[in-house]
């Protein structure tokens, strides 16, 4: 059987990437002032979101795919020639995108059989999954083979990162806006930091003054719990600016076994959640 898998457009994973990989992914949307829905990876230019994020309003909200969508994305898959079909989502507490494809899987189960599967993960930690996955899957794997091994591969990958500001975090809602907090923010140059962790997504885990200073404690969580047996791959994803991923790099190689070092673009949602030039750093087992 061809098997084809299928991506969150959130995943992290840039589309050229996913093109030449020839992953297939489900878009989630980003409905700007005019109240128009936008596909993050095909509907609105990256670059330019980036730089006028700031100046909308009110500030642009998400939409998830529509089980249509997903329909849409199956059959493509169907067209190309491939009989099974493995969807890698976050799980249903995280995001309801994953139930448009349920639904869609339903209505095609006698075209293709349709496996999905509840990764469990969100942004750059996802897409990590999803590349080990197609690693696997280039391998000669079988569905059943791969969730098994993703099963395990989840708990060993690990996504940090560090926002140049809480003015995103505010407005998405992520952390309630107190007068204290933004007056802080500001007069003590304080970057907010965060884990994404497996079932709860993104987390807080403090701030630091500086970016900088941000990114080191944020790193510091990577050494606390990650094994040094372990080789890994890391990968750094921008959204706007990789103006420290050298120094990020060098950081983790100071600490860990690191093989592989890959660049990834923050997919626009994500962007909009974490802010204009956060810095996600993801560290996923080597399986070469």
């Amino acid at each position: 059987m061809t098997i084809k898998l299928i991506a969150d457009s959130s995943a992290c994973m840039p589309k050229k990437f996913m093109d030449k990989e020839g992953i297939g992914y489900l878009q989630q949307k980003l409905v700007l002032d005019d109240g128009k829905e936008f596909k993050e990876l095909t509907d609105l230019n990256r670059e330019d979101f980036i730089k006028e994020l700031s100046k909308f309003k009110p500030y642009p909200k998400t939409a998830y795919g529509s089980p249509a969508e997903a329909m849409e994305v199956f059959e493509k898959a169907i067209e190309e020639g491939h009989n099974e079909i493995l969807y890698i989502g976050v799980s249903p507490k995280l995001s309801s995108q994953i139930n448009s494809a349920k639904i869609a899987s339903k209505k095609l189960k006698d075209k293709a059989k349709i496996t999905l599967y509840e990764s469990g993960l969100s942004t750059a930690s996802q897409g990590s999954l999803i590349y080990l996955a197609s690693k696997l899957l280039k391998k000669g794997e079988s569905v059943s083979n791969i969730i098994k091994q993703m099963d395990k591969y989840r708990q060993q990958i690990y996504t940090v990162g560090a926002s140049a500001s809480f003015n995103e975090l505010f407005k998405t809602g992520k952390i309630q806006k107190k007068v204290s907090l933004n007056i802080m923010s500001k007069v003590l140059r304080l970057k907010p930091m965060f884990e994404i962790v497996l079932h709860e997504g993104a987390r807080g885990i403090g701030a630091s003054s500086g970016f900088k200073g941000a990114l080191n404690k944020a790193i510091a969580k990577i050494d606390e719990n990650m094994s040094k047996d372990i080789e890994y791959d890391l990968i750094l994803c921008e959204a706007g600016s990789t103006k420290f991923f050298d120094y990020s790099e060098e950081k983790v190689k100071s600490f860990l076994k690191i093989k592989d070092v890959i660049y990834w673009e923050t997919a626009p949602v994500v962007v909009h959640s974490l802010g204009v030039n956060s810095i996600q750093i993801t560290v996923l087992p080597n399986i070469d």
